[in-house]
């Protein structure tokens, strides 16, 4: 069965025996002075697998990673570099968020990278805990802990950019159905008003013999007139009032 550790890697026996086929999570691994670091690259959208790089620190201090050749801590430095290009993105993202998909989509991004910083500065604080005189590990750790601090803050930002995009969208659907019923309300009150005069028109104006046709013409067509608006006025004074916007 192959392992994860390149096979000509003079590592511990100890180190291979603890590892398989697949690297697994972000971890450190010591023994006999040799230091292996087990990170995760930066996570990518839609993919649940991750790749894990390792960087083996030599008891001399000299440091070996895979994927590269160079024997300093370089690598691990670019690697967490990495994710600092990865913040930048994200925060240029955030500046740009206007509408609540694009908060949304932000916080479910920021999530993983946020999951794999945390874990990959606390790997870099247990690193640094071995080896004490490593003054360069320090300060990759020193960034990793940076790189943590700004996605929890964009992670946080987006959380509420979305939070607020979601009451500002409730408080705008609620504005616009007040708004829906204080017009449904006023034809309400044109309908009440003229709902009389408009039966009473309408039963009039049929070609049928009333006797009315010609009875004390023209005041009983203002009399008609004046009852049915007062008639109107009365429906429309029994409709419930409007309710003021809370």
């Amino acid at each position: 069965m192959s392992n994860v550790i390149p096979h000509n890697w003079d590592v511990p026996q100890i180190f291979r025996s603890r590892l398989g086929t697949h690297a697994g999570r972000q971890r450190v691994m010591n023994a006999d002075g040799h230091l292996l670091v087990i990170l995760h690259d930066v996570p990518k959208a839609e993919v649940t697998d991750r790749t894990a790089r390792l960087f083996w620190r030599k008891p001399d201090g000299t440091w070996k990673s895979s994927g590269s050749s160079v024997t300093t801590i370089a690598a691990l430095r670019t690697h967490v570099e990495e994710f600092s290009a990865a913040v930048d993105a994200m925060e240029s993202r955030a500046a740009a968020a206007k509408r609540a998909s694009d908060w949304f989509e932000l916080l479910h991004d920021s999530a993983p990278l946020l999951r794999t910083a945390r874990n990959m500065t606390s790997v870099l604080q247990e690193a640094r805990e071995i080896a004490k005189t490593d003054a360069a590990l320090i300060a990759v750790r020193d960034a990793g802990q940076d790189i943590e601090r700004a996605v929890e803050l964009i992670h946080g930002h987006a959380r509420s950019g979305l939070d607020y995009s979601i009451a500002k969208n409730t408080e705008d659907n609620a504005l616009n159905s007040q708004h829906v019923l204080e017009s449904g309300h006023r034809l309400n009150l044109i309908a009440a008003t003229f709902l009389p005069i408009t039966a009473l028109g309408t039963v009039l104006g049929m070609n049928l013999e009333h006797g009315l046709e010609h009875w004390q013409a023209p005041w009983a067509f203002w009399a008609f007139a004046a009852a049915a608006f007062l008639l109107g006025f009365i429906i429309r004074a029994s409709l419930p009032k409007s309710s003021p916007p809370s």
